[in-house]
């Protein structure tokens, strides 16, 4: 009987440490991806991309909500058209605020704080720290964004867009 008590008490031991496991490793995903992103954000933003993005959005064929996706990706596209030429941004930190990964329902929500400039003749004509939250899918290409809340801006320096 001790020995079946025993077995039972490591069984479910095992259990607990792999759900442990797996949770930090889809934890450690979905922080990659956004690292991702806001590396080809930026670079989209210094090439005029408005599409740079794309890869990195979920489909409403995987799962995502249409309104939320379109709005999310027209954000970014719309900011990326009001750049001037010559402008270049500047990201001075990023920093993922939290991370939530609900795996049952394969969802996780991101909070990331962003300060930005963007500058235009060695001069910061807008800047800001924005901080957003957004959603993520896990679809079969892995952890894709699904939309995201408005991002809401403190010590804003200029109006957007710039003259």
């Amino acid at each position: 009987m001790k020995k079946l008590i025993g077995l039972v008490v490591l069984a479910i031991l095992v259990i607990v440490v792999a759900l442990i496991v797996q949770s930090g490793a889809e934890e450690r995903a979905v922080r990659r991806i956004i690292d991702e992103v806001q590396a080809a954000a930026l670079k989209g933003l210094n090439f005029r991309d408005p599409n740079a993005l794309d890869d990195y959005f979920a489909t409403v064929e995987e799962g995502a909500q249409a309104a939320g996706l379109t709005e999310t990706q027209q954000a970014y596209k719309d900011f990326v058209a009001g750049l001037s030429t010559g402008d270049t941004v500047q990201f001075h930190s990023f920093d993922i605020r939290t991370v939530e990964v609900h795996e049952d329902a394969q969802l996780a929500k991101v909070t990331y704080r962003l300060h930005f400039s963007v500058v235009r003749n060695g001069l910061a004509v807008f800047g800001a720290k924005a901080m957003q939250d957004l959603a993520l899918l896990k679809t079969p290409r892995g952890w894709r964004i699904s939309g995201g809340d408005a991002p809401q801006l403190e010590d804003v320096i200029g109006t957007w867009p710039p003259r």
